[in-house]
């Protein structure tokens, strides 16, 4: 506020009296420069809602009759935030396309008003403008945005399964070009300030500090004749019958759609289709009919079911954001300064590099210098690629490898407030890292284990402090990859809990907590989908065809796939620990061990249930980095391969034979639900929502779906129970259905109430 308040009293001095509304403050100094400042009370960021917008809606045409106001600078009084978007509860209040297209109408009558005003209109933005945000920005005559890093204007509506519709899908490609634009609303990419003036989405950049003032003298140059609006694309009829016009947005259409059909089916996403259309339409037929169409097609999506799950990811998300993982006054999280990696393998070293991303001084420690070697390339290659693409200066580049520091001793580490323990899974391996650290750091650490699947419980026990000992479990690769599981074991204090829960928040991870058992919750859930599909190959199905099948079904790639990407020696690993716990219902399938033994550990060693070309044969990563089962990231599920044939031979004698999909879907899906459903019960985790967001996050389970048991309530709960008889029928005791699942069949109850 103290920015607004200089600026207003600059040049021009005293005020007229403000019109204020909720979340809304109208200047207009004596010089006749008027300030429209957006400040919603109590909130940190600004969102678009019903209250503000009718508020706004006033407000304009009230300024539009004031013969007084020569300018207008649109700005935001709260630090690093313009606006941050539409209100996401008003999205999932819509119920009817009819309704969605009502606000879609009532918004893009909001922003011609303000496009229409008589006078300059400049949008100083000042930090996150997004959706709603950057809609309004498109409308105003100017943009000025400060060379800050907290700046990121984007539209990213198909993320919640709908479009822009305040004008975005026409207003955008008229002014930075129809390719530029198709590629900002259909990726959802945001933009920081240089990036987006390189591309004419803003006019200039200016210091933070002197946002305003550039604002301010933009605005009098207008106002003066000395400054005219950016050319937008011509809109005339002549534009409209203009061949090279019309081709050119013919084929960036064209291209838009062939790009989607090779990422997302439009019945999963019909959210960038209809983008895509509403860009085209309106660059054929002009801007009026362009928005008509846009309001059409936004209310075929909202009230649609991919948007309705989309967004109940979303607040998902953020409500795992809000969560300190312990209850509230329980416990603060310590500060962490620095802390320390211990293995420089995949995983090490991906953590380290996430926490030199964050700000943390990082030791990072392994007892193989090639490991070390290796792991400090992969961060300066992932740095350098940021660099490459205007996400970081050269500056941040050295600042960020400067705070990771490799060693070989148990040197420098006094000081950590955290040790993330990332060596193989092993338990003795585990146990004599822990007491060694134990034996140089002095009291008060927390010790985090990358464990992917064995008991806190076990590595805590020769802890001297078993209280600061905790879960932190990554998935693979690390810098793709969101979701931490962090596991609570039965002495974890809740400060140890709360801290790590912080840190991974830091490191831009979304954490969940989870109870202490085999496998906690995703490797658990994920290795009744896995085991089964071993079993499946097993009785004669083709590794292609049931990759396939899950591929259809959403999952970023087929389980056999993801075997690959994980490495079949962490996967057999897992699969030994979860038998050894679960043996009652485990499936059983010695494929997994086969295929280590054989040396053929997926994509690392270039050959698993795939052969990978152009992969050097057993090129495998080295160093001691753990590995997680469920790393559903990196590109596997496009890399160049075709089936490892030889692999039906060594695994089992069974004919080859052709799958129905539907009844494979079934088998592989409902053990999911089931185990799920068990991991509730149990009390792993605290509710189906994080259940949901977990695989999602740490699978790539398809977000179109809401997640696993969003998935479970949409077939109900009466039909799962009885496909998992009808599976125990045919296949055993394994899918005998969970004790929650049958009184939910019972009751005809579902995991969510909405």
């Amino acid at each position: 506020m103290a920015d607004r308040d200089k600026a207003l009293a600059a040049r021009g001095g005293e005020r007229t009296l403000p019109f204020q509304g909720p979340g809304l403050l109208f200047e207009t100094r004596r010089d006749g420069l008027a300030f429209l400042i957006f400040d919603r009370p109590g909130e940190k960021v600004n969102v678009l809602d019903g209250a503000l917008v009718a508020v706004l809606e006033i407000l304009l045409q009230q300024a539009a009759r004031d013969k007084n106001v020569r300018g207008l600078v649109v700005t935001s009084a709260k630090p690093g935030s313009f606006i941050a978007g539409a209100d996401v509860n008003a999205i999932r209040a819509l119920r009817t396309a009819h309704d969605a297209e009502d606000v879609s109408r009532r918004g893009q009558r909001l922003w011609d008003s303000l496009e229409r005003l008589p006078f300059p209109v400049v949008a100083a933005i000042n930090g996150t403008c997004h959706g709603g945000g950057t809609e309004l920005a498109l409308a105003c005559h100017f943009r000025v945005a400060a060379d800050d890093p907290r700046v990121d204007i984007g539209l990213p509506e198909v993320r919640l399964g709908i479009i822009p519709g305040w004008g975005g899908t026409q207003r955008l490609p008229r002014l930075v070009g129809v390719a530029t634009g198709l590629d900002l609303i259909l990726t959802s990419r945001s933009l920081n300030a240089r990036r987006a003036l390189k591309i004419g989405l803003v006019d200039e950049v200016a210091p933070p500090e002197y946002l305003l003032e550039a604002a301010e003298r933009l605005v009098r140059e207008a106002a003066d004749g000395r400054r005219r609006p950016r050319r937008r694309a011509a809109d005339g009829l002549l534009a409209r019958i203009n061949p090279i016009g019309i081709a050119r947005a013919t084929i960036a259409g064209v291209v838009a759609r062939r790009g989607l059909r090779r990422r997302v089916r439009q019945a999963d996403y019909p959210a960038p289709y209809r983008a895509v259309e509403a860009v085209v339409h309106g660059l054929r037929a002009g801007m009026a009919s362009g928005l008509r169409r846009e309001a059409e097609l936004l209310g075929q999506v909202a009230a649609g079911r991919t948007c309705k799950n989309l967004v109940a990811l979303f607040f998902m998300q953020q409500a795992a954001r809000k969560d300190s993982g312990v209850p509230e006054g329980a416990a603060r999280a310590r500060e962490v300064r620095s802390a320390v990696v211990l293995g420089a393998g995949a995983m090490g070293g991906g953590i380290a590099q996430a926490l030199a991303r964050a700000g943390v001084g990082t030791r990072l420690k392994d007892i193989d210098p090639a490991a070390l070697a290796r792991g400090m390339r992969a961060a300066w290659d992932l740095y350098r690629a940021d660099l490459k693409k205007g996400r970081i200066s050269k500056r941040e580049f050295d600042q960020r490898m400067a705070l990771i520091r490799p060693t070989l001793e148990y040197t420098g580490m006094r000081g950590a407030e955290v040790v993330i323990e990332a060596v193989v899974e092993s338990l003795p391996v585990k146990h004599k890292v822990l007491q060694d650290v134990e034996a140089v750091v002095p009291e008060g650490f927390v010790f985090a284990t990358n464990t992917s699947s064995l008991p806190i419980a076990q590595i805590a026990a020769p802890a001297r402090r078993p209280q600061d000992v905790v879960g932190m479990h990554f998935f693979n690769p690390v810098h793709r990859m969101p979701l931490v599981e962090v596991i609570r074991g039965p002495q974890t204090s809740d400060e140890a809990v709360a801290t790590v829960v912080q840190l991974a928040k830091r490191m831009g991870k979304t954490p969940i907590v989870v109870g202490d058992a085999p496998g906690f919750l995703v490797n658990r859930i994920l290795m009744a989908y896995l085991g089964e599909a071993l079993i499946l190959a097993e009785e004669g199905a083709r590794i292609e065809e049931v990759d396939r099948t899950m591929a259809a079904f959403g999952m970023p790639m087929g389980p056999f796939a993801l075997l690959d990407q994980i490495g079949i020696d962490v996967a057999a690993h897992v699969a030994t620990v979860l038998a050894e716990a679960f043996h009652d219902r485990a499936p059983r399938s010695t494929a997994l061990q086969v295929l280590k033994d054989k040396g053929w550990l997926g994509r690392k060693s270039g050959r698993g249930f795939y052969v990978y070309r152009g992969h050097a044969e057993g090129a495998a990563e080295g160093g001691a980095g753990g590995g997680a089962a469920g790393g559903a990231g990196g590109d596997a599920s496009r890399a160049a391969r075709e089936v490892n044939v030889a692999v039906y031979g060594l695994i089992s004698a069974a004919e080859r034979q052709d799958l129905d999909p539907g009844p494979t879907e079934a088998r592989l899906v409902l053990p999911m639900i089931n185990e799920a459903a068990r991991c509730l019960a149990a009390g792993i985790v605290a509710a189906p929502a994080q259940v949901d967001l977990a695989m999602v996050l740490g699978t790539g389970f398809p977000p179109f779906r809401g997640g696993l048991l969003r998935h479970a309530d949409s077939l109900g709960p009466t039909t799962v129970v009885q496909g998992l008889e009808a599976l125990g029928a045919r296949h055993g005791a394994r899918f005998m259905a969970e004790h929650l699942l049958l009184e939910m069949a019972r009751d005809d109850r579902r995991f969510y109430t909405d």
